[in-house]
């Protein structure tokens, strides 16, 4: 036992004095690798990843560690911007990478003082606004396409459209478009997170928008004397599609930005109230009408129809999205009382109910984020 315990503590005396140096030299090595920021790593700030010896890595690279993987596969390139509807509603411009929108305030615009009334909320403060007089009528809309709405009203005295900018607190140059007789149909026709000014005239059937990524003039004829316009983005491009509700035959008609086609939908209800809007959150409005207290959708995720009766006829239907989660909330205001009636879509459809606004307002819900 003793020889054989003599032969193995010289082994150790040999492996041991080896083993130091082995760490000593490993030790030395990651310093000067460190020191020299030769491992891979990524930069906290910036996000940029460089692997071994400070070399570069491509954004595909899937491993910084082993510079023999192979690459990953090109992504699917990012919008700058996401644009975010309801219904024909330019609601938002967001960051692609920013947090999730916040709900729309509830606001109200006073005829008689010609002053807007914004109850604020999350991320958005309450404010009055004067901008307008009576005989004008309220047309909120991203105009500046800073992601907030403004205060923008159209004057039928003079067919000219007044927008108080966002961004800058200033006055947007002064439009004329339209006459009295046309219904105001503003919305993102050309996709560049900008509300166009536009009308549609049922006289002759024609849609006038004045497009804001160029400014220029754009003409379309369709729809007939008794249709309703009702423009919104039913093919989920980022683009309003130019479309009317025609009560005699309980269809849609729509013209879809992505490919020009022509959609025809039917929704069997008669109803002179399009109330067309995202409720099923998959990005696209869903084609929807109101006949008295009963909201008819038919939901383009599944291509069905669901009825939902929500408060009075007399009601004003003011569809938003109040609870921040991507999905059109049922909602009506009440000119008696000033009451607004929300389903909360991110609450089991729960009743939120809030006084804001006197008889003879003009309820307006948007995005303000003051």
């Amino acid at each position: 036992m003793s020889l054989q315990y003599s032969q193995l503590f010289k082994k150790r005396r040999k492996i041991l004095p080896r083993a130091f140096i082995f760490l000593f030299v490993t030790l030395i090595t990651i310093g000067v690798f460190a020191k020299n920021n030769w491992f891979p790593s990524m930069d906290a700030l910036t996000g940029a990843r460089t692997g071994w010896f400070g070399s570069e890595l491509p954004s595909n690279a899937s491993s910084s560690w082993n510079p023999l993987a192979a690459p990953l596969p090109t992504p699917a390139p990012q919008l700058s911007k996401e644009y975010i509807y309801a219904g024909q509603r330019l609601l938002a411009v967001e960051d692609t990478f920013a947090t999730a929108i916040a709900p729309a305030d509830l606001a109200v615009w006073r005829p008689s003082t010609g002053t807007w009334w914004v109850m604020g909320g999350p991320n958005s403060q309450q404010i009055a606004q004067s901008w307008g007089t009576n005989g004008d009528k309220p047309v909120p809309g991203d105009y500046d396409g800073d992601g907030k709405t403004d205060f923008s009203i159209f004057r039928p005295s003079s067919s000219q459209w007044f927008v108080l900018q966002s961004s800058d607190s200033a006055w947007a140059p002064i439009i004329s478009w339209g006459i009295p007789t046309d219904f105001r149909v503003p919305a993102d026709y050309d996709g560049d997170g900008k509300t166009d000014r536009a009308v549609w005239r049922a006289a002759d059937g024609v849609w006038y928008i004045v497009r804001s990524s160029d400014q220029s003039s754009y003409y379309q004829t369709y729809g007939a004397y008794a249709d309703i316009p009702a423009p919104a983005d039913y093919d989920g491009d980022g683009r309003a599609d130019i479309a009317v509700w025609r009560t005699s035959e309980q269809k849609f008609y729509s013209i879809n930005s992505s490919d020009s086609s022509v959609s025809v939908v039917t929704v069997s209800q008669s109803s002179s109230q399009p109330v067309s809007a995202d409720y099923d959150g998959d990005g696209k409005a869903d084609h929807a009408v109101r006949n008295g207290s009963n909201w008819v959708i038919r939901q383009s995720s599944n291509a069905q129809t669901i009825t939902v009766s929500w408060q009075d006829a007399a009601d004003i239907a003011v569809q938003n999205d109040y609870d921040g989660d991507g999905k059109t909330d049922i909602a009506t205001w009440r000119n008696s009382n000033g009451n607004w009636y929300i389903r909360q879509s991110a609450n089991r459809n729960s009743l939120r109910q809030v006084q804001w606004g006197i008889p003879g307002d003009i309820p307006i819900p948007a995005y303000y984020r003051r």
